[in-house]
């Protein structure tokens, strides 16, 4: 069935990364034992052939590069919309980013995400250690030093550009204990992973990695029982004294003196949405700050991910799926989509379930072909433990025990099945 996020394809059109979610026969009449295809190989295509003559690819669950010059009707909806917001429409219907945010580098994988993680855990931990330093500074009522703050995020910054993988891994499953901290760095990564993925200039990288570890900075004067509460479980009145993180940020990066205007920019307006909605100042469109939707976009990816003590968040395809939703009401469309690229449908870190009932954790990705990463497979089919590990390589189909290729069936929420991740990768 057509909808917003389907289209219709002939079976002869279809291409390597495209998601088959329906089909023109009932599934019933095929061999298949789940509803929903990745086309992997040319084989795929011609199984189909004798059962279809048409079938419905999924949007979202499609490699981008693959679908994007199929899709021109399907973005007609998000086109309107962006056309009604003031936002210049290119070919097909798609919409322009902000020329601030326009490609001018494309970055390389340097490393592989296994060389690259000793510099990571590096660069993560001096910056644990310097929130550390910030958090006494504010307690004490003292400044701290912006130039050491910059110098750790260089430092994370280079290993994102040298693999962003490294990073991003640990940022899922590295912890100091403090929600306060690991919330600043993965948010400082998640930035410097999405500026990577635009294309933006090396020094944009630095910027948007220290306004995404400094943009929650504020919440250190709020009273500690609330700091690391997600919006979800804040009482009215809690909500009320959270949304003033805004404004002691701001106060603790003017002390300062010499932040850039990006970063301070970050800070105050990454609560704004441009439906005019946001706070605190409830300002539109175009007068937010690019780099701030961008934060606006990795703030709200994470409440939904992180969820509660004992409350699991959205699975990650679950929470990209609620933000293009919400992009409707105040979120940038295209930023987005840009950022639903970016880390994937199964992101660096996540849990995964296989067509043979095991379970993996996502180690490293193939950036032209998201569905198919690196993993470590972890537990068994009843979802027990192994005690080896086993990692394969989804692109080299290897085969599991039952004589199938692996397959990853759906992610699982962060959390799932009381399973510490940490034990298998992050010392």
């Amino acid at each position: 069935m057509i909808s917003d996020t389907t289209i219709e394809v002939p079976v002869q059109d279809l291409q390597i990364g495209m998601y088959v979610s329906d089909l023109d026969c009932s599934w019933l009449e095929t061999p298949y034992p789940l509803q929903g295809i990745l086309i992997r190989s040319n084989n795929d295509v011609e199984k189909l052939r004798h059962y279809c003559a048409y079938v419905y690819v999924d949007i979202d669950r499609s490699e981008p590069f693959v679908i994007q010059k199929h899709i021109p009707l399907a973005m007609l909806k998000t086109a309107a919309i962006s056309s009604q917001s003031g936002k210049k429409i290119g070919n097909q219907g798609i919409p322009i980013p902000d020329p601030l945010l326009q490609r001018v580098k494309t970055y390389d994988d340097i490393r592989t995400a296994e060389q690259e993680i000793p510099a990571a855990r590096k660069a993560y931990d001096f910056t644990l250690s310097l929130l550390d330093d910030i958090a006494s500074s504010i307690e004490h009522n003292k400044r701290f030093d912006i130039r050491s703050a910059h110098e750790v995020v260089e430092a994370l910054c280079e290993s994102v550009i040298r693999n962003p993988d490294a990073a991003l891994l640990l940022a899922q499953l590295k912890s100091s204990g403090k929600d306060l901290y690991d919330n600043a760095v993965k948010t400082s990564v998640h930035m410097l992973a999405f500026g990577r993925h635009l294309g933006l200039p090396r020094r944009e990288l630095t910027e948007l990695g220290l306004g995404g570890l400094l943009m929650d900075i504020g919440k250190q004067r709020l009273p500690k029982e609330i700091q690391a509460k997600r919006n979800f479980f804040l009482k009215p009145d809690e909500r009320k004294l959270m949304k003033r993180h805004v404004e002691y940020g701001l106060e603790i990066i003017a002390q300062l003196g010499n932040a850039s205007d990006e970063v301070i920019k970050i800070i105050g307006q990454h609560h704004e949405r441009e439906s005019g909605n946001g706070y605190p100042c409830g300002l539109f469109a175009n007068q937010i700050h690019s780099y701030s939707r961008m934060a606006a976009i990795v703030d709200c990816y994470e409440e939904l991910v992180w969820g509660q003590p004992g409350i699991p968040g959205f699975r990650s395809f679950e929470a990209i799926k609620e933000l293009r939703d919400s992009a409707q009401k105040g979120l940038s469309i295209a930023l987005m989509e840009q950022f639903a690229q970016c880390i994937g449908i199964f992101p660096i870190g996540s849990l995964v379930e296989l067509n043979t009932g095991e379970v993996a954790v996502v180690l490293s990705h193939n950036r032209t072909q998201r569905f198919l990463p690196r993993i470590m497979i972890i537990c068994n089919a009843k979802k027990q433990p192994y005690d080896d590990p086993i990692t394969v390589d989804l692109r080299k189909m290897e085969l599991s025990t039952a004589g199938v290729p692996y397959e990853i069936v759906k992610d699982l929420p962060h959390g799932a099945l009381s399973i510490d991740i940490r034990k298998y990768y992050i010392a």
